[in-house]
């Protein structure tokens, strides 16, 4: 497959790393640049480069399998709504990361170990939307009374190393198959970096049980 690398865009490649296009920041744990940005980079997926965030060539000689499995639908199609007071919760569980910025910071909504699992009308629509704005996998989204649109924040295209665990991934860059398939674009999303995730290529949380460290 070739790519223009003047457009975002980011491309899983067969049992190797995410090749990065265009003018998309890469950033450290702390939000501070992992290097220059350059129209073309390769990210480290199988977990074991010793050159993090950056590829090593390591995937070739750890037996890494980066087969993609994840659903290639609109995620409008697979969320749970919860309707509260003045805003509309979605759920997609099918994209969670399991990073916990929801359950952690509004507990009282976002009930872990509980079925249903949300309340959404525990807390106001301002306090419900600013913590699902904190999602990183995009899982949880919100729309306000007046539209069914999720409302999501304009960002600059970046890819963020988190500490331990995937790649965050703002603003709408397209991700794509070496065949040239792609997933729906979405305003946030969760890339796998740890190599174990269930779901690649988007990241299922493996990391907090496989030993990552990054």
């Amino acid at each position: 497959m070739t790519t223009d690398a003047t457009q975002p865009q980011i491309t899983p490649t067969n049992n190797g790393p995410y090749q990065v296009a265009g003018s998309v920041s890469v950033r450290k744990a702390d939000g501070t640049p992992a290097g220059d940005i350059a129209e073309l980079v390769r990210l480290c997926r199988c977990g074991g480069s010793a050159s993090k965030p950056y590829c090593d060539g390591t995937h070739r000689t750890n037996g890494f399998i980066g087969t993609e499995v994840a659903n290639r639908g609109n995620t409008e199609n697979r969320r749970d709504v919860y309707q509260g007071e003045g805003i509309a919760i979605y759920d997609d569980r099918s994209i969670c990361a399991h990073i916990g910025n929801c359950t952690d910071n509004l507990a009282k909504v976002f009930k872990l170990g509980e079925e249903p699992w949300i309340a959404p009308t525990a807390e106001t629509a301002a306090a419900i939307a600013r913590v699902i704005a904190t999602c990183p996998s995009g899982a949880l989204s919100f729309a306000l009374a007046d539209s069914d649109a999720p409302i999501e924040a304009g960002r600059e295209p970046s890819v963020t190393a988190s500490t331990n665990g995937p790649y965050f991934v703002v603003g709408r860059v397209p991700v794509t198959s070496p065949d040239g398939t792609p997933y729906e674009v979405r305003a946030r999303f969760a890339l796998c970096r740890c190599g174990g995730s269930g779901n690649k290529p988007f990241c299922d949380g493996t990391h907090w049980t496989n030993g990552f460290k990054a």
